[in-house]
């Protein structure tokens, strides 16, 4: 992918993430499903590692309130997996959806 489209779909990505966001606001669950799932797939298109790990926690944390917690744990883990392997030092970019991801998990592990 050339330099310009790579922005533009890391453009969209980030676009489709703070729709998401806005739908979640409003309550309109099933729209920012949508919307998430696409920034999710343009993110990994172009390895915008920041919009996709922010999407994935969105996600999971969304499926963990449905009450869905397998598919929860799996966006939340794969999330926190990615930051993991990418071994960049965020500082205070991601530190509020990492400690949520964390969080969420570790309670999902003591419950029965």
């Amino acid at each position: 992918m050339s330099q310009h489209l790579n922005e533009q779909t890391i453009q969209q990505a980030n676009t489709e993430f703070l729709k998401a966001l806005r739908y979640l606001d409003y309550g309109k669950v099933s729209q920012a499903e949508e919307c998430l799932k696409q920034a999710i797939h343009l993110a990994k298109l172009v390895n915008d590692h920041i919009t996709f790990i922010r999407a994935a926690i969105c996600y999971g944390e969304m499926l963990w309130h449905a009450e869905k917690y397998d598919a929860s744990d799996h966006w939340l883990q794969l999330a926190l997996d990615r930051l993991s392997a990418l071994q960049l030092d965020m500082g205070d970019l991601l530190n509020v959806e990492v400690e949520r991801a964390q969080s969420l998990l570790k309670n999902r592990r003591r419950s029965p």
